[in-house]
């Protein structure tokens, strides 16, 4: 029965401690490294940063008003 038991707990004890060394290799490595720590990686910018300055006139972008009423008209014949 003792054997039985060792049959079946040592490959799963052995396939979880290869699955946490595989999952935890780069943090392994690390403490082996010899260059010393890793770079710091860059900032990382949140968005708030416009990286396009606004248009200050939008109003080339309003259709005019006689090019409107005609729209309407043809939305309203429909």
């Amino acid at each position: 029965m003792k054997g039985l038991l060792l049959f079946i707990f040592i490959p799963i004890i052995i396939w979880i401690l290869a699955f946490a060394i595989w999952f935890f290799w780069r943090d392994i490595a690390k403490l082996f490294d010899k260059k010393g720590p890793a770079k710091t990686p860059p900032a990382v910018s949140r968005g708030t940063e416009k990286t396009q300055p606004r248009r200050n006139n939008r109003s080339q972008e309003k259709i005019p008003e006689e090019d409107r009423k005609k729209l309407d008209d043809i939305i309203k014949n429909r």
